[in-house]
């Protein structure tokens, strides 16, 4: 497309463009907010996926067809806003007094953490469509969505319930004391307080779950690393391979780093 040849493709020139993005990325982070970063890599996929699904009269890609890092974005940023709160909700029902809330969150937890993420992706793009119902259908890209966000909701779930189970509890009988309701307990003064205990862990999930996306390839979906991989067969490409899987290196660097510095940025504002 920019009519460059194999044998012009050298080392040289493309260490040279990865120094000039590196200092660029670490200027942008000394000038810049973490949380701007933040949202950028978070956010840009939506508006992505409004053009790609047809937006202002544009065709629609079918979703077989999605990949490269747009892919591996979305899944991971989709995942983490999801799962966060759904794993919340487990740890809190695995504390709960409630015998069958208890028995069913420690069931969920325990059965996906059992299992590694390929077998997940593995069931629910091969196994879960021979149980559905004759007739229904559900998109693979979404299969695997829902099978990334149970698998890190059960971890984000561990998480947090050692975070809760780091609050002392003299301060839960000091609340329940004044007269707060056990909602308004959990709600105002004991999950604040696990959350932050355990922002390190959270933050480490998040770039775990960036990361684990490139799983799906398992499962036929190219994401950004499966991209990299299919351009490094292409004939005309061969023997060329490790420049890409440099730039491929730095991306996810890139952005593994940026979450890094915004957990970093969230501790420090929520120190005691």
């Amino acid at each position: 497309m920019l009519g460059l040849y194999p044998e012009q493709f050298l080392w040289r020139p493309v260490l040279a463009f990865g120094v000039v993005v590196l200092v660029s990325v670490l200027t942008a982070l000394r000038l810049l907010q973490t949380r701007s970063l933040i949202i950028l890599w978070f956010f840009l996929p939506l508006p992505v996926f409004f053009l790609i699904n047809g937006g202002i009269g544009l065709e629609a890609v079918d979703q077989s067809l999605w990949g490269g890092l747009m892919l591996s974005t979305g899944l991971a940023a989709i995942g983490i806003l999801i799962s966060i709160p759904l794993g919340i909700l487990l740890a809190l029902g695995r504390r709960s007094k409630m015998v069958v809330v208890k028995s069913l969150c420690i069931g969920i937890i325990e059965s996906i953490r059992g299992v590694p993420l390929i077998t997940i992706l593995f069931m629910a793009s091969v196994m879960l469509p021979i149980f559905l119902p004759q007739g229904m259908n559900i998109n693979n890209l979404l299969r695997v969505q829902i099978g990334i966000i149970l698998f890190s909701s059960a971890y984000i779930a561990e998480v947090v319930r050692g975070g809760l189970q780091a609050i002392p509890p003299g301060q839960i009988e000091a609340a329940v004391s004044l007269g707060l309701k056990n909602w308004n307990v959990t709600c105002f003064v004991v999950l604040p307080q696990a959350l932050r205990h355990v922002i390190p862990s959270l933050i480490g999930r998040c770039v775990a779950l960036f990361k684990d996306t490139s799983l799906v390839i398992i499962v036929g979906l190219l994401d950004f690393l499966g991209m990299i991989k299919a351009s490094a067969q292409d004939p005309e490409w061969l023997g060329y391979d490790a420049e890409a899987y440099v730039f491929c290196a730095l991306v996810y660097w890139i952005i593994c780093f940026s979450m890094s510095q915004y957990g970093k940025s969230i501790e420090r504002r929520n120190k005691w």
